[in-house]
């Protein structure tokens, strides 16, 4: 069993955490739910905006959370023409797996 704080996912091959807390808050709200799908392919905060409907200024603050939930992964595309740059979000998993065992609430994410 691991923490009982963070669970054990795979990012870029590597072992991290995912703070079940986090997880469980995020995936409680439409909001993160709404922009997990959008992420499904990438987008900018504005192109997250448009495919889900989430206003622009909660695009950010719940994307910002859904990144250090381990959820989203964020990148810079940068614009070679005119040096501009965005984050680019996209969804960091494919499914969460939420057990309840006797020791409490196991989270994987896959």
């Amino acid at each position: 069993m691991s923490t009982p704080d963070r669970e054990p996912r795979r990012v870029d091959g590597r072992e991290s955490t995912l703070p079940r807390s986090d997880a469980l808050t995020l995936l409680a709200s439409d909001t993160g739910i709404e922009l997990l799908q959008a992420a499904g392919r990438p987008g900018t905060a504005c192109e997250l905006r448009d495919r889900s409907g989430v206003p622009l200024s909660t695009v950010y603050r719940e994307a910002s959370k859904l990144v250090e939930a381990g959820l989203l992964e964020e990148t810079v595309r940068v614009d070679v023409d005119n040096g501009r740059h965005a984050s680019v979000y996209e969804r960091a998993v494919d499914s969460l797996t939420v057990s309840i065992t006797d020791d409490g609430v196991d989270i994987r994410a896959e």
